[in-house]
């Protein structure tokens, strides 16, 4: 993931020709053409170059705490908002009806609702609570992504100085590392759930997460799986906030936590490594050695999982696996890889029986699986 001391995955949001109403279509005969064809559609490049306009709309409503005000199925009318956010009845209006358009929120009887989406995810506390993504999308990476063509140019992250900083955690803003922590565990917890439902660890007994952030891979497949037991493996301040996090899940008995630099070692007594939004942090020669390492501390049997959103091997897509490693690019020195890519360093490390597994998730799309004669 973003550093083995961050993480971070973005994925775009676009409007869809629905959301985007330019009145009644020319007919056919009055669309200018040339040769005789008919030209393309300029409706998708105007939904990508206004694609942050939903962002932003989502982001303004989260910051003005609109989802949690109205968590429990509570309604409001435009004048009843600008009354309680003190904001004028023309931006009060414009923003329902924004997140309305969106799916955010559903008006019935002049009152305006959280949809279930927004319920389940946007409204502070809840078990799936997904704000701290889009918190940190919108202080931290929105800016990076402003200098993209600087990254592009100059092959360096625009979200840190590498100049004055050894890494984006090397910071004296405590709020930003609060907030990037967060944002982990909320878009960790609804991957880590895909991940157990398409991955069958019910034979493994004893799980290293290695740069394991916060526990929320943890959590949820110790939740899923019964028998299974699990490590945090991650820097010693990282590892007192997964420290925090299983201790509110309940789960201090099966989860432990370890602090170490997995550059340097890897604890021993598991069967079962997994590498989740870790190795899209890192260069080529980085990441051989790292999972030459997991290869030496697994034992016979063991196995390797690698969760990530994988670009696929013609490097063409998808779209959020190519955007991620573009975030990659404003973040860190990594990028996305390929199934064939991991495989490949897999195979150089000793694992076998390699397999690619598909699944759709926030911040993944699949994981390459490794074992061990």
């Amino acid at each position: 993931m973003i550093s083995h001391r961050q993480r971070a995955a973005a994925r775009t949001t676009t409007l869809t020709h629905e959301q985007l109403e330019f009145g009644p279509a020319p007919d056919a005969a009055a669309r200018p053409h040339a040769a005789g064809s008919e030209l393309p559609s300029a409706i998708p490049l105007m939904a990508l170059s206004t694609g942050f306009w939903a962002f932003k709309t989502l982001a303004a409503a989260h910051e003005l705490d609109l989802f949690s005000r109205l968590a429990g199925g509570a309604g409001i009318t435009v004048a009843g908002l600008a009354q309680e956010l003190g904001l004028h009845p023309r931006p009060a209006e414009m923003l329902l009806t924004g997140c309305a358009a969106l799916g955010l929120l559903e008006k019935t009887d002049g009152r305006y609702r959280n949809t279930p989406l927004s319920e389940t995810y946007l409204v502070r506390g809840k078990p799936y609570y997904f704000g701290g993504f889009v918190e940190m999308a919108d202080k931290r990476l929105y800016a990076g992504w402003g200098k993209l063509a600087e990254a592009l140019r100059t092959n360096r992250p625009t979200t840190w100085d590498p100049a004055v900083q050894s890494s984006a955690f090397d910071s004296e803003d405590p709020t930003m590392l609060a907030t990037f922590w967060e944002a982990m565990h909320s878009l960790s917890t609804m991957t880590a759930r895909k991940l157990g439902e398409a991955v069958d660890l019910g034979r493994f007994r004893r799980l290293l997460d290695i740069g394991g952030g916060s526990g929320a891979y943890d959590i949820e497949l110790c939740k899923q799986y019964g028998a299974l037991r699990a490590t945090v493996f991650d820097l010693p301040h990282v590892a007192a906030i997964a420290a925090g996090k299983i201790a509110e899940a309940g789960l201090s008995d099966r989860i432990e936590t370890a602090a170490g630099d997995f550059f340097e070692r890897l604890p021993g007594d598991h069967d079962v490594h997994l590498l989740s939004m870790i190795l899209h942090d890192w260069d080529e020669a980085k990441n051989r050695a790292l999972l030459g390492r997991s290869f030496g501390a697994l034992p016979s049997g063991g196995a390797v999982v690698i969760s990530e959103l994988l670009v696929n091997d013609e490097k063409t897509g998808p779209a959020p696996a190519a955007l991620m490693s573009l975030n990659m690019l404003i973040e860190t020195e990594g990028r996305n890889y390929t199934p064939a890519e991991y495989s490949a360093w897999l195979e150089e490390a000793g694992f076998r029986h390699v397999e690619t597994v598909w699944f759709d998730a926030p911040a993944a799309n699949g994981a390459v699986i490794g074992r061990k004669p």
